[in-house]
């Protein structure tokens, strides 16, 4: 059985996958007695093209990967496959390789956001129009098909009439996320649903809204905005469970349950080729 194994994540910066890659050494080296090594993408498509070559270059037996642009990487993924790596996905699916992926049900859990923040701003100041925006990866396919388009569709179920502004980039980290709250709030003060679709994409949206003098519930009532995340991780807790703070919902990611299942996947489709099978691209 491999004893080296690739682990890769979309962004280390990120508690959340900090959290899932602690986990899975642990769980990897208990259940299947083989080690973990982090591949960080740095939320960035280059960097992780060039951590498939590294998979071969430092001795991988095999790789649960997580990649945002199949067709890039899509030479070195058969490279490794040749030479008798084994590999699985998390997140997005990896174009025609056939390669099993692994994902939860993200696009369910942000429409169901979508729908209470809509419901609940609505029941606060029902005279108020609904003006929504987004702070993600506008072009990345996964994260629009399961977190901003769900999401916005959920609040319009609600209110037909509600203003999209849109997805903003925010795929450069927390501080260009803050940078686009300030501009949010200064030049569309009316804004008051917000999708931050990453923990750490949030840590700098609620520094941003906090000195604009938003951020703010009254006991659980929403007096600026509500504002919704992906991850809940420890940070986001205590905000969450803060009863003046606009952070209200995250799309709590599982980590005991996620590394189980990247791992766990991984490892069968092992000993399915030990038995006998090819995981060639089609």
């Amino acid at each position: 059985m491999p004893k080296k194994i690739a682990f890769f994540v979309s962004d280390m910066s990120n508690v959340f996958h900090q959290g899932q890659f602690t986990a899975a050494k642990a769980y990897a080296m208990e259940k299947y007695g083989a080690e973990v090594f982090a591949f960080d993408g740095k939320s960035d498509s280059a960097t992780m093209t060039a951590n498939v070559d590294q998979v071969l270059a430092q001795g991988m037996d095999a790789a649960t990967l997580h990649i945002w642009d199949y067709e890039t990487v899509k030479p070195a993924v058969q490279e490794a496959l040749d030479k008798g790596i084994v590999m699985t996905s998390f997140f997005s699916p990896l174009g025609d390789s056939g390669l099993p992926t692994a994902r939860s049900d993200e696009a369910g859990i942000s429409y169901a956001m979508g729908v209470e923040m809509a419901t609940q701003w609505k029941a606060a100041h029902p005279d108020t129009p609904i003006v929504m925006a987004q702070l993600g990866w506008p072009n990345h396919t996964e994260v629009k098909s399961g977190r901003t388009d769900p999401w916005v569709q959920g609040v319009l179920s609600v209110d037909p009439t509600a203003t999209d502004l849109g997805c903003l980039d925010a795929s450069k980290g927390p501080d260009t996320a803050k940078q686009i709250i300030l501009d949010l709030v200064t030049q569309h003060p009316e804004v008051n649903l917000i999708y931050s679709e990453a923990s750490n994409l949030t840590v700098g949206t609620m520094a941003a809204l906090a000195p604009a003098g938003r951020g703010k519930m009254d006991n659980g009532k929403p007096l600026t905005e509500i504002v919704a995340s992906v991850d809940f991780d420890e940070v986001e807790m205590k905000q969450v469970y803060d009863p003046n703070s606009s952070l209200k919902l995250s799309m709590g990611q599982q980590v005991i349950v996620l590394k189980k299942t990247k791992l766990d996947l991984l490892f069968s489709r092992i000993t399915k080729l030990v038995i006998g099978g090819s995981q060639m691209l089609a």
